[in-house]
């Protein structure tokens, strides 16, 4: 991968996007990856179409898609949406992770939503 678009050690793809969902850069495992960028599109599309009383005040600032081996850390700036994916294996060892929820399951885990075993979080400021 690029050393200049490595951010973390533990890095191992990214994709930034236009706001409109078009692919600008990608690298590592997200090389060219559309289909991802189609689902966090969607995933971003859902988040900004949540009703304003449920949440007042609030903006989503970042989403992080969980899972066992790697994570998705997803913002926005500047009408960019940077992605990154990062290994959660450090030295041969895996961290755990802390829930598990069906949410989306990506084309390296097999493409089955009904079993897959993961977990998400969002953070919002």
């Amino acid at each position: 991968m690029d050393k200049e678009k490595l951010i973390a050690p533990n890095q191992i793809g990214y994709l930034i996007l236009k706001d409109d969902g078009a692919v600008l850069e990608s690298g590592g495992e997200l090389k060219n990856d559309e289909r991802s960028a189609n689902v966090i599109m969607g995933l971003l599309n859902l988040t900004e179409s949540i009703d304003e009383s449920f949440i007042p005040n609030s903006s989503c600032e970042r989403i992080t898609i969980d899972y066992e081996h790697h994570s998705y850390s997803i913002c926005m700036s500047n009408r960019r949406i940077y992605i990154v994916k990062l290994s959660k294996t450090q030295n041969g060892a895996t961290t755990s992770s802390s829930s598990s929820t069906s949410v989306y399951n990506d084309a390296n885990e097999g493409g089955n939503i009904n079993g897959a075993s993961t977990s998400s979080s969002t953070v919002m400021a």
